[in-house]
């Protein structure tokens, strides 16, 4: 009996630790690229424009339920809702951009690193500010998702994001089977990060405008000062495949809670 506690126990140390392990993050280095597409018929993805990027560490996975949940009984908030597709491994959705940051200020902590948002959360309402020179966990901005999701330093200039063929490295409509999958089960792109092209959206630090290509920064862009809805990007279990391009842009009230946007984080290099 004793024998069989102490395996348990030890089980269950195992499985704990390996919910609590730091995020896998890998290292993008900087580079120039040229950001949006001149040939789309969406007027936000243009003007094509050079765009010149510092170094930065990107998560190889999104971020999942079994992640996610530690968060939420940490902090004694409600769990998302999985939709029924099951949590674990799955990628974590149904979290708006306010959820997103409180989650990479609570890994920021957790790992002893500088918070990148301030929260303000009283009677005047929910407020974010937010340093990207710190060192913590944050959203990747709009540009860093990009550079990223096409191969970064090493991009073969794909069609999608790491092959021409979508089936190989993204769940999307034709092959997710209308349900979500635990990450990392296709193909990686060129940097070696899964499911950027699909499973889930991923939150972007950035507000959205439309019109913003004409008027960005040239080097390590951050997007609009101020707006009124935030930026995602990538493709879900659903999408089809006409909207799967990497240059793709979304934008959603940061408040706004869909099942279909998850997280994908980033820390400077430091």
């Amino acid at each position: 009996m004793k024998k069989v506690f102490f395996t348990l126990a030890a089980l269950i140390i195992l499985v704990l630790n390996s919910y609590s392990q730091e995020p896998e993050m890998i290292l993008v280095e900087g580079g120039d690229f040229y950001m949006g597409n001149t040939m789309s018929a969406q007027k936000e993805e243009k003007p094509e424009h050079k765009v010149t990027l510092n170094d930065f560490y990107i998560s190889v996975y999104e971020v999942t339920f079994d992640e996610y949940d530690l968060f939420c009984e940490a902090r004694g908030l409600e769990k998302p809702d999985d939709g029924g597709f099951g949590r674990g491994k799955h990628p974590v959705m149904n979290i708006s951009w306010d959820d997103a940051v409180m989650f990479c200020n609570y890994l920021s902590r957790k790992y002893k690193l500088d918070q990148v948002y301030e929260i303000k959360n009283d009677t005047s309402g929910f407020s974010v500010t937010y340093d990207l020179s710190k060192n913590g966990y944050r959203l990747p901005t709009e540009a860093e998702w990009e550079y990223a999701a096409t191969g970064g330093n090493k991009s073969e200039h794909y069609a999608y994001v790491g092959s021409n063929d979508p089936k190989e490295t993204t769940w999307f409509a034709e092959n997710s089977g209308d349900r979500p999958s635990e990450v990392g089960k296709l193909k990686p792109n060129e940097l070696g990060i899964y499911d950027m092209g699909g499973n889930a959206w991923e939150w972007c630090n950035d507000f959205y405008d439309a019109a913003y290509y004409f008027k960005t920064e040239a080097s390590n862009p951050k997007g609009p000062e101020k707006g009124t809805t935030r930026v995602y990007r990538g493709a879900n279990f659903a999408s089809k495949k006409e909207t799967l391009r990497p240059t793709r842009r979304f934008s959603l009230g940061q408040a706004y809670e869909t099942g279909m946007i998850g997280i994908r984080l980033v820390k400077g290099n430091k």
